[in-house]
């Protein structure tokens, strides 16, 4: 590895496991050819040099793995800063763990982010068909409301002068950007039924009851129904939305805000709906893909 000596000893100080210390030493072994390249170490160096490098590295690597692994390099710069203050950039400091198009295609930044790539998938709740539906469910997504509880929600729990979902002893925020489709199915009996000819207009009226999302057909609410439907319409589209990815991103979005209000955020407790990952990593990783910074 590039300046051996030094790296070397970083290892044996911060690591004291040895599968642990293999696995940092391979990091600098990647990055050696580099360094050589440059001729210097990688705390002396430049975003714009380090950024296509740490990609280079990582790119077959999962996300949370490539985060270690970042929180690695600025564990080495803090320990050589201390030894040689004068030689350390702040590259390794602006390093981000870029993610791909999947994952992007996957996740929304904010509530106007969502109702975009909902306007792209379905069709408008002014139109007023089944579409109503599927947007609906990912608002109450966004808003926090759990899977298995969504198909419970009731027309009579749709509070439009708070702009809320009382369900379950909790509120539920729904937001100004979906408004229009939770007043189609708290109002309309029937939905449009989008026929192969355009000039053929017919509707068909909505089951019996007093559910939320109740659709047409002779079929009751079925949540996972509903999100195989989804999940069809998006195959036609570069989103890959789900239920749980969006109800994570509402969580993201939720902490930001009060992140940017001053206030310390805490995920002590939380577990991400949509992967085994902690809600931790997973915000890092939100705020790094839509480059969102304190």
């Amino acid at each position: 590895m590039y300046n051996e000596g030094q790296k070397s000893a970083f290892i044996a100080a911060a690591y004291p496991g040895e599968a642990k210390r293999g696995e940092i030493a391979g990091l600098f072994e990647f990055f050696a050819p580099y360094e050589e390249s440059w001729g210097g170490d990688l705390v002396q160096q430049h975003i714009d040099r380090l950024q296509p490098a740490f990609n280079e590295i990582v790119k077959t690597i999962t996300a949370t793995k490539a985060q270690a692994l970042l929180a690695a390099l600025k564990k080495y710069r803090k320990w050589y800063l201390a030894d040689k203050p004068n030689a350390v950039s702040a590259g390794v400091l602006l390093l981000k763990v870029e993610l791909g198009s999947k994952l992007r295609g996957s996740m929304v930044a904010s509530p106007r982010h969502l109702k975009m790539v909902l306007d792209e998938v379905f069709e408008p709740p002014e139109k007023e068909t089944q579409d109503c539906v599927y947007r609906a469910l990912l608002w109450m997504a966004f808003a926090g409301v759990p899977r298995d509880q969504a198909a419970l929600v009731t027309v009579d729990e749709v509070d439009f002068y708070n702009l809320q979902i009382h369900h379950g002893g909790k509120e539920y925020i729904i937001r100004q950007e979906g408004l229009t489709e939770f007043h189609k199915l708290c109002e309309l009996d029937n939905l449009a039924y989008i026929h192969r000819n355009p000039d053929y207009e017919q509707r068909r009226a909505r089951l019996a009851g007093e559910q939320l999302l109740r659709g047409y057909g002779p079929q009751s609410v079925i949540i996972s129904k509903i999100c195989d439907d989804m999940t069809k319409r998006f195959s036609k589209s570069k989103w890959a939305l789900t239920y749980n990815s969006v109800a994570d991103c509402g969580v993201y979005y939720d902490k930001f805000e009060l992140e940017r209000c001053g206030q310390k955020v805490s995920f002590d407790g939380f577990r991400s709906y949509a992967v085994s990952r902690n809600y931790k990593i997973g915000y890092s990783q939100w705020k790094s893909l839509f480059h969102v910074e304190k």
